[in-house]
């Protein structure tokens, strides 16, 4: 199996297209993690029934998804515009490097669009999937602890894939992963108590 998704990536997915791949693949998982753990903290403090809860977390995991998604096929299909004028600007006559610091473009090289969209939206729904099973499966006295614990889990594990051969140690990505997480879920879960009572009186 692994060697059949090798033989893929080496087909379909060249240098830089997997550097983009991958740069879509680990933002999107961040994302999916830290908005859904926001969305469905927001209704804990709002003490919102089961089944309000649910259907807020699954319609923020689709819509982020298809958000991020849309994103990153709108950006990516600019980096590639750019790409291919610059190709373009090659093949004319009398084209030069005029420096050290330009490299050429080549064909292989032309980043695809649809790969980092395709990435992206399965990516955040996974990470969506970890605080949305979280809040579902724990009992109501034990959701804001044990979706707050797995959103960090979830997040120190994507820091440390995004880490991997990087110049940052590891703990500081670590650090700032979660403390991004938290913040949101904080801010979320505060505006939902807020807002709860205000319904609720």
């Amino acid at each position: 199996m692994l060697s059949m998704i090798k033989q893929w990536q080496t087909r379909y997915l060249h240098f830089w297209d997997r550097l983009n791949v991958l740069r879509a693949g680990i933002l999107g998982a961040n994302d999916g993690i830290i908005s859904v753990s926001g969305i469905v903290l927001g209704a804990v403090g709002a003490d919102l029934s089961n089944t309000t809860l649910f259907i807020s977390g699954i319609s923020g995991m689709l819509a982020g998804a298809c958000s991020m998604a849309g994103g990153e096929y709108v950006s990516v299909s600019a980096q590639k515009d750019v790409q291919i004028q610059k190709l373009n600007a090659q093949m004319q006559p009398g084209e030069r490097i005029t420096s050290l610091y330009q490299t050429k473009i080549r064909e292989i090289d032309l980043l695809n669009p649809l790969h980092a969209a395709a990435t992206s939206f399965v990516s955040f729904l996974l990470g969506a999937l970890i605080p949305l099973l979280a809040i579902s499966l724990s009992a109501p006295s034990w959701r804001l602890v044990n979706t707050v614990v797995a959103m960090m889990v979830a997040l120190s594990l994507n820091a440390t894939v995004s880490a991997k051969n990087g110049a940052v140690p590891l703990h500081k990505v670590i650090f700032r992963n979660i403390l991004v997480g938290v913040a949101t879920a904080l801010i979320t879960y505060v505006m939902g108590t807020l807002l709860g009572g205000n319904v609720a009186g």
